[in-house]
């Protein structure tokens, strides 16, 4: 049953066509996450300065995400995602025109960051959302499982890529690379057939502010709700002090194991290696009733793990703690949508997406404070911090929480 409706995803040439546009640009998001980050640390030598590479890069999130949503309903999904890819391949082109001519400087690279921020927001309201505007609604958890895999997987081939591409073609191999794959992803993007779009006589700036209302209403309803509450705060607790964990492997790996390129791409490929099996596993294995311990305790277990590298230097605790957090990551991943959609009141799920970006969003606020601890005292040093940090919120949510962890989902009332 499983075999046949994976299959039927694919015999959708409609849903290929938008699936492959993720994987390619997917390739590209991580690969320069990676390559970015080694570049910076080269040309900088300042821990801070990567971390703001990945700031910009997650700002559009925090600043964009919600009034992105809007416009997916006002227009066509299709020709936004459109534009949005010639808006990054343009990008890459002129920085890779920048590296030709010598021209090229740390603050053209942090502009390439947060244009390639911007899409990487728009992905959800954009390309998601015409994969559930497209497919049959019982297929609908099915491709939205499988593109969830595909995001983890080029997690784990971006960074493979992007440290072997940045250590013998520089960066400007990495900007030609991304500006190919991305005209791939236009030249695919022109085959999708568009759809029709319901026009809307109000597009004022009511309309557009609409999400946000919205998201404020969202908000009011976790406050009252201690479950929904406490999933948006284990959101807000990972992405403070969790994810960014991510942005000291390349200064970790280049200057404190004196690691190359290429090596630090290959352990690096290993979190999102184990975040898709992790994807793939726990799904089909995880009872109803382990959802919120599987969500909390996957970042508690995270956490331990970023103390575990900072604390014993080599390359092979970080591999290690790596391929955990990529596992533990996908738990998390998995179920926050899932209690999500299992908990919330069926006509606020829209909002409580909406609201969970902007709890993703606070990533930058976690970039910014490893950027300037591991400035102040080290890499190593930095990741012991914030995994302390963390560990504390985390350990707090579960003793609030633990009444209701073996609690099987119910979804809230209208």
């Amino acid at each position: 049953m499983e075999r046949s409706t994976t299959s039927g995803l694919f015999s959708d040439s409609e849903f290929t066509k938008i699936w492959t546009v993720g994987l390619l640009s997917g390739i590209v998001r991580w690969l320069e996450l990676l390559a970015f980050g080694i570049y910076g640390y080269d040309v900088t030598g300042s821990a801070a300065l990567v971390a703001f590479l990945v700031v910009l890069r997650f700002l559009p999130l925090a600043l964009f995400g919600v009034f992105l949503g809007a416009l997916s309903d006002l227009f066509s999904p299709r020709k936004l995602m459109i534009i949005g890819l010639i808006m990054v391949m343009a990008t890459s082109g002129i920085m890779l025109a920048l590296f030709w001519t010598g021209q090229a400087e740390f603050w053209h690279v942090a502009v390439a960051a947060f244009v390639s921020g911007i899409f990487w927001a728009s992905d959800f309201p954009f390309r998601r959302k015409m994969i559930g505007d497209r497919v049959a609604p019982a297929l609908l958890s099915r491709s939205m499982a499988l593109d969830n895999a595909t995001s983890n997987g080029t997690r784990a081939l971006g960074p493979l890529i992007g440290g072997a591409m940045y250590e013998y073609l520089g960066l400007d191999g990495v900007f030609a690379l991304g500006a190919a794959l991305y005209a791939l992803s236009i030249l695919v993007s022109l085959t999708i057939q568009p759809t029709a779009i319901t026009r809307v006589a109000d597009v004022g700036w009511a309309r557009l502010t609409a999400p946000l209302k919205g998201s404020w209403e969202a908000a009011r309803y976790a406050a009252q709700n201690r479950d929904v509450g406490i999933i948006l705060l284990v959101t807000v607790v990972f992405n403070i002090w969790g994810f960014p964990y991510l942005a000291m492997i390349p200064v970790i790996g280049k200057d404190e194991l004196g690691l190359d390129p290429s090596t630090v791409g290959a352990i690096s490929a290993l979190e999102g290696l184990f975040a898709l099996i992790g994807a793939l596993v726990l799904a089909r294995i995880t009872p109803p009733h382990m959802f919120r311990i599987l969500y909390l305790g996957g970042v508690a277990v995270l956490f331990c793990f970023i103390i575990l590298i900072g604390w014993f230097s080599g390359a092979w605790v970080l591999a290690l703690g790596l391929s955990v957090g990529g596992f533990c990551t996908a738990g998390f991943a998995i179920m926050q949508s899932t209690l999500i959609y299992s908990v919330a009141p069926k006509a606020m799920t829209g909002r409580f997406l909406g609201l969970m970006t902007i709890a993703i969003g606070t990533g930058v606020i976690g970039f910014a404070n490893i950027g300037l601890t591991a400035e102040l005292v080290s890499a190593s040093d930095a990741l012991i911090i914030i995994g302390l940090e963390g560990l504390i919120p985390i350990l707090a949510l579960a003793w609030w929480w633990w009444r209701d962890l073996f609690k099987i989902p119910t979804p809230g009332q209208e």
